[in-house]
């Protein structure tokens, strides 16, 4: 449970332009800031449209497009910002013994994008707020007041009432927190790049992962080091998609991944129209980016010596300075699996598997990706990892599209206490391997194979699945009599390899 804040010493710097103002609560900070929006807006009508608003707070560069309330909103927010980094100093004062944050100075008071205000969807409150500490307050007020209600087994509890939540809780402290994950507030920031977290844990954990990491703490997916055990272990869940996509079969992490997946795959809907084009987006990053094309003559020089290359996008210009002026220190590291091509690039390598050797996505997968093997080179990562409820749904799918197909006696599942092989054979999905044109009946098949690890040698609801995508080539005589026992032990011999080199023991 996280301790009640304690800001009866805060004090926080104004820096809106060359403002040197100190505030010692929010409603003072805020005041202050309506007078910098008032002056720098003017007096007429707020709701007049210019061309855009430039925010004047130090290190800031955000352009609002077309509205004012966009601007205030924002300029309310860097005051919620600056006292939740106060609040993460504090933090950091009272841990001495924690490492200091060495990330980019430069993001300090780069803050959340944000429309044009703050809703509240509590049912039957449709209040809206310029200023985040209101609305957070405000939100708050709503737990605070929420009664018990009865249950059908007659218990109680305190219920959720924003818009599309069922949530139920025994305690308000559980329903406050649960608000947030509405309204995205934040409750500490890191006072040296400014990175805002959800909880004081979160903060820590930023801290710590840029501490030196314990070389006995290492990711055996990824090979990524970590200072602590906590850490690595929330780490590892990283890898593991616990979600799938109910309108493909891409499999995510979280939620948030899962939502942003939805968003741009599978949703038409592009809210942010351009002010000089019929051109339209589906968030605001985009959107900015797209008004570069805009630009009248070229916003962009390239600073390296005599180079006299220039562009109107900020993207255009990165690409420049890594492509000629960082091309020439860069190491080709990317190996293609298939013919040992090098590549100085991970999307030059993508490019070649998908035209070189007619590779696709493979079902579930968002893009190829890369992991490092003992040699160095970054090859085509061909394993995956699902929970047990993903990889059933998975199975259930491409058995839905697949034509169904009799499996002779019990060689078509071999099932052992620690593992578990299950080969999908004839599986009309996209494989990471290219397909072959042989007709012959010694022709590769595309296979899936499920590895299911248990520590303890059985299968749990939360269990790990390896899914190791392997190629079975394995498919001589008669192919309608022995395809099944053919597919079952070249699948077995692939799994086991696979196996071995995540480091489990194969009985």
């Amino acid at each position: 449970m996280a301790k009640k804040r304690n800001l009866s010493n805060m004090v926080i710097t104004c820096e809106w332009a060359s403002c040197t103002f100190k505030g010692r609560s929010m409603e003072e900070l805020s005041d202050h800031m309506s007078l910098h929006l008032k002056e720098h807006l003017g007096d007429g009508d707020p709701m007049e449209e210019l061309d855009d608003y430039q925010c004047l707070w130090q290190g800031c560069e955000f352009l609002a497009m077309g509205s004012p309330n966009e601007l205030i909103a924002h300029a309310h927010f860097h005051n919620f910002h600056s006292k939740l980094k106060f609040i993460g100093t504090q933090l950091l004062q009272s841990h001495p013994e924690l490492p200091s944050c060495t990330q980019d100075l430069h993001s300090n008071n780069l803050v959340t994008d944000i429309s044009e205000g703050f809703v509240c969807q509590w049912e039957h409150c449709d209040s809206s707020f310029n200023n985040p500490e209101w609305f957070y307050r405000h939100v708050d007020m709503h737990a605070h007041c929420t009664e018990l209600q009865p249950l059908p087994d007659q218990q109680q509890a305190l219920f959720c009432s924003w818009k599309g939540c069922d949530a139920f809780f025994k305690i308000k402290y559980r329903l406050r927190e649960h608000l947030r994950s509405h309204t995205q507030e934040r409750l500490v920031a890191c006072p040296t790049c400014g990175c805002m977290f959800s909880s004081n844990t979160k903060f820590f954990d930023h801290i710590q992962r840029q501490a030196e990491p314990e070389d006995s703490l290492t990711c055996a997916h990824c090979d990524k080091g970590f200072a602590n055990e906590r850490l690595l272990r929330d780490h590892v869940r990283q890898h593991v998609n616990h979600i799938k996509c109910p309108l493909c079969d891409m499999t995510c992490t979280s939620l948030s991944t899962l939502k942003i997946h939805i968003k741009f795959r599978h949703c038409d809907e592009r809210p942010f129209p351009c002010d000089f084009c019929e051109s339209s987006f589906k968030n605001q990053h985009d959107l900015r980016k797209h008004m570069e094309t805009h630009n009248e003559g070229a916003a962009y020089h390239c600073t390296v010596e005599g180079c006299g290359y220039s562009s109107r996008m900020a993207h255009t210009m990165k690409q420049h300075y890594k492509r000629v002026h960082e091309q020439g220190n860069m190491v080709s590291r990317y190996k293609c699996h298939l013919c040992d091509k090098n590549f100085s690039w991970c999307y030059t390598l993508t490019l070649h598997l998908r035209k070189k050797h007619q590779l696709k996505w493979p079902s579930g997968h968002s893009r190829f990706r890369y992991k490092e093997d003992e040699d160095g080179y970054l090859r085509l990562n061909m394993v995956r990892f699902e929970t047990v409820e993903v990889t059933e749904e998975l199975i259930k799918n491409m058995a839905e599209k697949r034509t169904p197909r009799k499996l002779s006696g019990s060689s078509a599942q071999t099932k052992r206490p620690a593992l578990q092989a299950e080969s999908m054979n004839d599986v009309p999905t996209p494989s990471p391997y290219p397909s072959s044109s042989s007709s012959s009946s010694s022709s590769s098949s595309s296979s899936m194979t499920v590895l299911v690890n248990d520590d303890n040698g059985a299968l749990k609801d939360r269990a790990p699945v390896y899914c190791i995508l392997s190629t079975v080539t394995e498919m001589n005589g008669d192919q309608e009599d022995t395809a099944d026992s053919g597919v079952e032990s070249g699948a077995v011999r692939a799994l086991a390899a696979v196996a071995r080199g995540l480091g489990m023991d194969v009985v």
